[in-house]
C-alpha cells in the first residue's frame, strides 16, 4: 500500500528526498537499533521510509526492535534498557515522555545537529510544534506523528436525526443530547457520541481540561493544578457521558463500531483517520470536526510521537542525527501522513504542491488537524519516577465516571490525593 502511495509522488518527490538528505562524509558502515510504537500503524511506514533512507545513505543501515504496543510500553522498555545498557539509537516516544527520559540522563540534546544544518526553520519544522520537543531550554525530540483530538462524524446518521455536520453543537450536553436523538431515530445499536476516554490513559482527560482554559499542573512542574473549577468542569463532563448510557468499549472496538456505522459522533484522535477513510470504503458520509473549546482561551494538547536520539557514542549519534533529519523532513512526514491521519511537523512538505499542498487541497478530512495548530500546547509531563504510574490512577479515575460508578464530586479529592502522593517534592 505504501508503495504505491509513494510512487504515486513521482519523480519530484525523488528530487525532493535527494535535497533532504545531508550526504555524510565516507565512514565505517553503522546499523541503527531503532524503536518504535504502534505496530499496526507504523509497521509499513517505517520499513519503507527506513529502506528511502538506506538507499541514499548506504553507510547508515536501520535495524528496528519488535515494536512496542503503545507508548507507555516503549517508556517502560527504555527505562530497563538503561539499567541493561542496551538502550536504542533512535526511538519513537510519546511527546509527553521527553521529560521522563530526560530527567534519567537519557536522550542527546539535537540542537547542535540542527544548528549545523542550518536551524529548525531552514529545516521547515513548524516552530509550535519544534517547541514541544524541548524540555528544559533544550531541544530532545523532532516530531514524527502528531496528533489532535477531533470529532469523527457519521453525517448519514446526523440526517436521520435531522441534522448536518454544518450545523453540529459546540458544546458537550448539546453533543449528547444530539446522539440521544441519532440513538432514537436510527434505532437499536446505535450509539450517538462515543468519547475515547482511555486513549493513551489520560490524553483525552488532558484535552477536556486544557480545552476549559485549565492546566494539569502548576509552573512549578510538579503541583496540581486540575484541582479547580476547570477540572471539575473536565470530570463532570466525563461523569455525563457515563449517566448518558455510553457504553465502555476499548480503543480498537469503539473504533471498529464507527466505521461499521453504528457510532454517530466519536471523540478520537487524528491518527486514524486515513484508516477510518479506507475501512469505510464511501460506505456512508465521514467528516471530520475540530474539537470543541469550552472557552476563548482554550488549548488542546498535542498528541503523537516525537523522534528522539538515545546513542551515546558520538559517531553514532552523528548517523541517529541523519535518520531523524529524514524522517522529519519534508519526504518522510509526506510518506507519514499519506499513510495515517497524524499532523505533520514539517511546514515544507504542506506547502510544496508535489508533497502535501496537493493531498490536503483534496483531503478535508485530514485538514482539521491542521487548522487546530494555533490552539495547540503541550501534553503533560508527569514529573519523577512514578510518571507512568500517574498516568494509570487517572485512568482508573475517569473509567469510574464513565462507567457511571462514580461522580466528579467523589472522584475530584481522590484523584488529586492519588496523583498529589506520586508527584515528587517541588526542590526536593
Amino acid at each position: 500500500m505504501l508503495d504505491q502511495i509513494i510512487s504515486r509522488l513521482g519523480l519530484a518527490l525523488a528530487g525532493a528526498a535527494l535535497m533532504a538528505i545531508s550526504v555524510t562524509t565516507a565512514r565505517a558502515e553503522v546499523t541503527l537499533d531503532v524503536l518504535y510504537t504502534t505496530p499496526g500503524t507504523f509497521n509499513a511506514l517505517h520499513q519503507e521510509l527506513a529502506r528511502r533512507f538506506t538507499e541514499a545513505n548506504p553507510e547508515i543501515k536501520v535495524k528496528f526492535r519488535n515494536p512496542a504496543a503503545s507508548y507507555e510500553e516503549a517508556a517502560q522498555q527504555i527505562l530497563r534498557d538503561q539499567i541493561t545498557g542496551r538502550l536504542p539509537d533512535v526511538a519513537f516516544n510519546g511527546i509527553n515522555q521527553i521529560g521522563l527520559f530526560v530527567d534519567r540522563g537519557l536522550g542527546a540534546p539535537l540542537d547542535g545537529f540542527v544548528a549545523r544544518d542550518g536551524g529548525l526553520a531552514e529545516l521547515g519544522y513548524y516552530p509550535t510544534l519544534a517547541e514541544l520537543g524541548k524540555h528544559k531550554g533544550k531541544l530532545y525530540g523532532l516530531p514524527f506523528a502528531v496528533s489532535t483530538p477531533v470529532l469523527y462524524v457519521n453525517a448519514d446518521l446526523l440526517a436521520k436525526a435531522g441534522s448536518d455536520v454544518s450545523a453540529l453543537p459546540k458544546t458537550w450536553p448539546e453533543l449528547l443530547a444530539l446522539g440521544k436523538n441519532v440513538e432514537v431515530k436510527a434505532g437499536t445499536g446505535t450509539t450517538g457520541l462515543y468519547y475515547q476516554w482511555e486513549q493513551t490513559g489520560n490524553w483525552l482527560f488532558q484535552s477536556l481540561v486544557t480545552s476549559k482554559g485549565g492546566r494539569i499542573l502548576k509552573p512549578d512542574g510538579c503541583s496540581i493544578a486540575f484541582d479547580d473549577a476547570n477540572g471539575m468542569w473536565a470530570l463532570k463532563t466525563l461523569e455525563g457521558f457515563g449517566k448518558s448510557g455510553m457504553p465502555n468499549l476499548g480503543l480498537g472496538q469503539a473504533r471498529q463500531s464507527f466505521v461499521a456505522g453504528n457510532i454517530a459522533i466519536l471523540a478520537d484522535s487524528t491518527s486514524y483517520v486515513a484508516a477510518a477513510e479506507r475501512q469505510i470504503g464511501g460506505r456512508f458520509q465521514f467528516k471530520t470536526v475540530a474539537f470543541p473549546l469550552a472557552a476563548t482561551e482554550g488549548r488542546l494538547p498535542a498528541g503523537g510521537n516525537v523522534a528522539m536520539v538515545f546513542s551515546k557514542d558520538a559517531e553514532r549519534q552523528r548517523a541517529a542525527w541523519q535518520y531523524v533529519k529524514f524522517v522529519t523532513g519534508p519526504v518522510g512526514q509526506t510518506a507519514m501522513v499519506n499513510l495515517t491521519g497524524y499532523m505533520p511537523g514539517n511546514e515544507i512538505a504542506v506547502k510544496t504542491p508535489d508533497l502535501l499542498g496537493a493531498f490536503y487541497a483534496k483531503a478535508p478530512n485530514h485538514v482539521t488537524s491542521i487548522q487546530q495548530l494555533p490552539v495547540l500546547t503541550e501534553w503533560t509531563s508527569f514529573p519523577g519516577d512514578n510518571s507512568l504510574k500517574i498516568i494509570e490512577v487517572i485512568k482508573h479515575h475517569v473509567e469510574g465516571l464513565v462507567t457511571g460508578k462514580r461522580t466528579a464530586e467523589q472522584v475530584m479529592p481522590e484523584v488529586v490525593r492519588d496523583v498529589s502522593s506520586l508527584l515528587p517534592k517541588c526542590g526536593g
